[in-house]
């Protein structure tokens, strides 16, 4: 069985630091924790670009 994701990039409005993510294939919104920040930090991105990925499982 094929499963299909988005793989995306966003940068974080507060540090400015990217982070990647892996996201279900037809999320346009994703909630984000920054993997920079020091306490961290959510924030909303949406998607406009992303990457298809298949996982086989």
């Amino acid at each position: 069985m094929q499963h299909r994701h988005w793989e995306i990039d966003s940068i974080c409005p507060k540090c400015e630091k990217t982070n990647h993510l892996s996201v279900p294939e037809g999320n346009t919104v994703v909630r984000v924790h920054c993997e920079h920040c020091t306490h961290g930090y959510d924030y909303i991105h949406v998607v406009q670009e992303h990457s298809v990925v298949e996982d086989a499982s």
